[in-house]
């Protein structure tokens, strides 16, 4: 099995090493991947309660969750909380939008004939994400495709793996399935190297 190693850019030493995804686990999990929508009980009301159990999760870990992107990111542990301070409204703010956005909308009604669009899960949703702000764009994707019925597929970045598993850990936690919400941990592309 190969491994990820991650390192603190700012002072270069080892933050942890990581079991990496090879080919065979990246496949065995794509194919495992389930949208919410094929799990009949898992619905619009359970995928809302879960993202606002994951909220409080952030909440209630914020300290230890802020000095792993620091170790990941070489950023100030205050611009981390700041990150994760700034999470917790984009959060409010998806949770009550969806309702709003999910809901079926009626374009014409006329003799006797309606129109309507209805809006549906696509499925299986990838996220490939980025080092410099993991929990803020990890986060954009993952709660809207989650509280819209979609499974994700989540790739964090080989320097902020660590973050991305918390990510999931977190939503887990707060009752997404394993086969909802997978999470990927990879070596950096070839050519590419950290100190």
């Amino acid at each position: 099995m190969s491994t990820l190693s991650i390192f603190n850019p700012a002072n270069g030493q080892l933050v942890n090493t990581l079991p990496a995804d090879d080919a065979d686990s990246f496949a065995a999990k794509a194919t495992a991947a389930r949208p919410t929508s094929r799990l009949g009980r898992y619905t619009a009301s359970h995928c809302k309660s879960c993202v606002e159990k994951f909220r409080a999760s952030v909440v209630q870990d914020m300290d230890a969750l802020a000095l792993t992107m620091t170790r990941e990111t070489g950023k100030p542990v205050q611009l981390s909380r700041n990150e994760l301070n700034g999470l917790l409204g984009r959060i409010d703010f998806f949770l009550t939008k969806v309702d709003g956005c999910l809901a079926t909308e009626t374009v014409m009604s006329e003799g006797g004939m309606t129109e309507q669009i209805e809006h549906i899960p696509l499925g299986v949703i990838a996220n490939i994400s980025a080092w410099n702000y993991p929990w803020f764009v990890g986060c954009n994707l993952i709660l809207p495709a989650l509280l819209a019925g979609n499974a994700v597929f989540y790739k964090p970045s080989e320097c902020a793996t660590n973050t991305g598993l918390a990510i999931a850990r977190l939503l887990h936690q707060a009752g997404v399935p394993q086969d909802v919400m997978v999470c990927l941990s990879t070596q950096p592309r070839i050519g590419y190297s950290r100190p």
